[in-house]
């Protein structure tokens, strides 16, 4: 009988954490503010007019491979995409994407998308420039698989110390 409560016991205790109650707890994962995505979305400059920004900004553009489809110096907008064939070993979407070629294939992915526009407006004696990046990825139809926002400071840092040189150039 003894060794019956026993066994009973070690196999209790031998169940016991099959059945207890995790404590993990879950990563809550909350979207930007809009006021937290403007502050690594913006800079400020002091350059000495709006077109000089303008054109250095469609120069670094135009370095990054966007093709732009519209522009209006006269309220400051720029609006342009830069395509990826996903099919292309040549070409390296990683930094844009953080993807591979191979697991975009895999999902039916034949073309990558970074969309962007750019605000540029005077403040008082410098000028501010809004940017903004969109992922898109599309399968061969041209139907949209996935969209998203870029949201990764270290991107629009890496934009922006670009702009800073271009528009340092501009002045040359």
């Amino acid at each position: 009988m003894i060794k019956r409560i026993l066994l009973v016991l070690v196999l209790m205790c031998l169940a016991l954490p099959c059945f207890a109650k995790k404590s993990t707890q879950e990563e809550v994962i909350t979207p930007l503010t809009q006021l937290e995505k403007r502050q690594f979305q913006t800079r400020t400059y002091n350059a000495t007019d709006k077109q000089t920004v303008m054109k250095a900004l469609l120069n670094v553009y135009q370095d990054e491979g966007f093709m732009i489809y519209n522009a209006n110096p006269l309220l400051g907008f720029i609006y342009g995409a830069k395509d990826f064939d996903t099919s292309d070993p040549d070409v390296d979407i990683s930094k844009e994407f953080g993807l591979s070629k191979g697991r975009l294939n895999v999902n039916g992915v034949k073309v990558a998308t970074l969309e962007t526009s750019a605000n540029v407006t005077e403040y008082g004696e410098s000028i501010r420039v809004r940017v903004n990046f969109k992922r898109k990825l599309l399968n061969i139809y041209g139907n949209a698989q996935f969209i998203e926002d870029v949201n990764e400071d270290t991107f629009y840092a890496d934009f922006f110390e670009k702009l800073e040189t271009a528009i340092i150039l501009q002045h040359k």
